[in-house]
């Protein structure tokens, strides 16, 4: 598939992206569990090696929080073990993904906040379905919120429909909530009915040679409209103040511009920031100053 020219305002680094990208694993077969297995580890390996070259200090530390495996992030030793944390949940459309592979994310909030960034490495589909990777979340953040504070949550793609879901079902237990939601990208309408979805796909370099339907399929097949699996269609009031990041040429910039409209009829605070000429999960290619701007005011409203 050719896509259009990047735009000309865009940094030299992302249009050279832009131009070289292909996308792999368009023709995955999800009901084979075997070669979603290969799928995974090939992912993991690229993102390992694109994230060798990760600029500045920082550290990682494997453990569990509730019986759950998790990453913790941080600049230094003694920033793991502050009184606040910030929760990141990765993407990869629920079947896919791992805080290792996205530990560009992970590793720029952590040195932008001061604070440690815990990722949660929460069950997959289609071995787990809906709910079981939300109900990880719930735990972990229900255990940390016994010692520390959890000043935010965020998330990418599925991770970002994750952090919303799971702010919800916190809410409905009268659980400690986040202080901040930041949600990147974020797929939180699976029945994927927003109009971006058909009229970006020649444009999403990423996104747009993928089928999001049959990811969402094999994640909440009882329904995809559940709002446990599409919190766009869930009761959001009460919910802290959010900021959404979305790139103009992804196919999920329906949800996004959606997503931000049901949280202001929530009368939740939200923000919407749609970066023109930008692909999804742009944020991870921290070689590029669009991701370096990004993440910026991404830690900068996680943290206040």
């Amino acid at each position: 598939m050719d896509f259009p020219a990047p735009a000309p305002h865009l940094s030299p680094e992302a249009r050279e992206f832009l131009i070289g990208y292909r996308v792999v694993g368009a023709e995955l077969d999800l009901d084979d569990l075997e070669a979603v297995g290969a799928a995974r580890r090939g992912s993991l390996a690229g993102w390992v090696a694109h994230n060798e070259g990760l600029p500045g200090p920082w550290i990682s530390r494997p453990s569990t929080v509730a019986g759950v495996p998790v990453v913790a992030f941080a600049s230094d030793k003694t920033a793991l073990g502050a009184d606040r944390v910030i929760v990141h949940l990765h993407g990869g459309a629920f079947v896919l993904g791992s805080p290792t592979a996205s530990a560009a994310l992970a590793v720029g909030v952590a040195q932008r906040t001061g604070l440690p960034v815990v990722s949660v490495d929460y069950r997959l589909a289609p071995e787990y379905p809906c709910p079981a990777g939300l109900d990880d979340i719930v735990a972990v953040c229900l255990e940390l919120s016994r010692s520390r504070s959890v000043a935010a949550m965020f998330g990418e793609s599925a991770g970002a429909n994750l952090s919303l879901a799971a702010a919800v079902a916190l809410r409905d237990q009268g659980a400690p909530l986040p202080a901040r939601l930041g949600l990147l990208s974020p797929w939180v309408d699976l029945t994927c009915s927003g109009d971006t979805y058909s009229s970006l796909a020649a444009a999403d370099p990423v996104l747009g040679p993928l089928d999001p339907s049959a990811f969402a399929a094999v994640y909440a097949p009882a329904d995809t409209a559940d709002p446990k699996a599409s919190p766009l269609f869930a009761d959001l009031t009460g919910l802290p103040p959010a900021l959404i990041q979305a790139g103009s040429r992804e196919i999920l910039l329906s949800d996004g511009c959606r997503l931000n409209e049901a949280l202001r009829r929530a009368e939740v605070e939200a923000a919407l920031q749609i970066w023109d000429g930008l692909w999804h999960g742009w944020q991870l290619q921290y070689g590029i100053p669009e991701a370096r701007q990004a993440l910026d005011d991404l830690a900068s409203f996680l943290s206040g």
